[in-house]
């Protein structure tokens, strides 16, 4: 399985990951597009000292893999490792991730906030 700490793509003196254009740079500097196209497993490593893990950095970052692989094969592939230990915060950033999967399914379904069916 390789490993991707994204540490190093979290602006310096910055404890949070945001915006979906730097989402969008890290994911050509980790070549994700590749790696979509292979058979080896993923592990994304959220640094223990990440304060929050933007929706919108997420789809950035992801989106277009969850797109390609579809939700059961990016699941297989890409595992999300939060190291930090606190509880609130691993729920915080858990949230923040599970926000940008519902972000995602709705974007691939083509519903909106507006959307009521």
């Amino acid at each position: 399985m390789r490993e991707l700490n994204l540490r190093q793509y979290r602006p310096v003196s910055s404890f949070s990951f945001s915006g979906r254009p730097q989402g969008e740079k890290v994911r050509e500097k980790l070549k994700l597009s590749e790696i979509d196209r292979t058979n080896e497993e993923v592990e994304l490593i959220i640094p223990s000292d990440t304060t929050s893990f933007n929706p919108s950095f997420f789809l950035g970052l992801l989106y277009e893999s969850i797109q390609k692989l579809g939700f059961d094969k990016f699941n297989n592939k890409y595992k999300i490792k939060i190291e930090t230990e606190d509880p609130e915060r691993r729920e915080f950033i858990s949230n923040n991730i599970a926000d940008g999967f519902r972000n995602a399914s709705n974007s691939i379904n083509k519903k909106t906030g507006l959307s009521f069916i």
